[in-house]
């Protein structure tokens, strides 16, 4: 298992980085509804649907943008090793195949957990699938980590997907859910996956750009 080993220098480049990249290929980036007030006090687990190869930057910018967090992000390990740099900005791996790698890496986010200050991104499909697949693939990871965690954290269902208009380049359109108390799924009073799901179908019909635009925040 790859551990996060953030480093500043590191992530100062990276965020201007990614920063001209998004706005080099798209017109912009627009927050459809209200983002919910992010606790200061909890740790954070973002839920986000896994459509494309933007997935982890759409996520990193907007996070770091709207949550005031250091942003961890569940990597899969053959990509980490072989992109070696996300590690120093925060990307730790997970190694489905192997059940032992698995546990380790289930072990390490509930520690990023316990620090108030972290928001840890886990893709709950696993892996790259077509925004409107129906049913989704899903893994219950972050039910693990909610049923097995000593201290309560939020989680965010987050959903995004590019969006074609007259203009050159695309939109990104992303759409927060309101915030899950884990102890809520760690009880079963509420289903993470409906609410995931209803998440991303409440953006799959939306086809308007009306919204705040991250890249002005």
């Amino acid at each position: 298992m790859i551990k996060a080993e953030q480093n500043k220098l590191a992530l100062f480049v990276f965020d201007i980085y990614l920063d001209r990249l998004l706005k080099k290929y798209f017109h912009d980036f627009i927050l459809v509804n209200e983002f919910p007030i992010i606790k200061s006090d909890k740790s954070l687990i973002l839920a986000p649907n896994h459509f494309s190869w933007w997935d982890g930057f759409f996520v990193y910018y907007s996070m770091k943008k709207l949550t005031g967090k250091k942003i961890f992000i569940m990597m899969l390990e053959e990509q980490l090793k072989r992109y070696w740099f996300f590690q120093k900005i925060g990307c730790f791996s997970t190694n489905p195949k192997n059940k032992q790698s698995t546990v380790v890496t289930l072990k390490y986010t509930i520690e990023l957990l316990k620090n108030p200050e972290n928001c840890v991104v886990i893709f709950p499909q696993g892996e790259i699938e077509p925004f409107d697949k129906n049913p989704l693939s899903y893994n219950k990871g972050i039910e693990f980590l909610a049923e097995h965690s000593t201290n309560e954290f939020d989680i965010l269902p987050i959903a995004n997907k590019i969006y074609y208009t007259n203009q050159k380049l695309p939109f990104i359109l992303m759409r927060a859910h309101h915030l899950i108390n884990s102890k809520d799924i760690k009880d079963r009073s509420v289903s993470l996956f409906n609410e995931f799901q209803n998440n991303l179908n409440a953006l799959y019909g939306h086809n308007s750009i009306e919204g705040k635009s991250i890249f002005r925040i």
